[in-house]
């Protein structure tokens, strides 16, 4: 298991990041091929963009990401850490450049 940073104090202090190795072959990628297909079922399938068009690029990505999120969270390769999202003070809603 990752070692989780201590949460920062007060909202908009630096919220530590955990390092995650995206190589090849890394358990990132092997998770990236197992929830990638489901976006791309959605993206395909009848509430996709193809088969109902008009929708804004938002909106698909929102469900392309909730897709992914859904099947590895109903597959148990994901948790959820409710303790830490509820102790945390606030959340940065960008990534950090690397």
């Amino acid at each position: 298991m990752t070692h989780k940073p201590p949460l920062p104090a007060r909202t908009l202090d630096p919220f530590p990041r955990i390092p995650v190795d995206t190589s090849d072959g890394s358990p990132f990628s092997q998770l990236l091929r197992v929830g990638l297909p489901a976006a791309d079922d959605w993206t395909f399938g009848d509430d996709g963009p193809y088969s109902s068009p008009g929708q804004t690029g938002a909106n698909i990505t929102r469900m392309q990401v909730t897709e992914v999120l859904l099947h590895l969270l109903e597959l148990g390769f994901i948790d959820i850490d409710v303790e830490r999202m509820r102790a945390a003070p606030g959340w940065p809603m960008q990534r950090e450049a690397s």
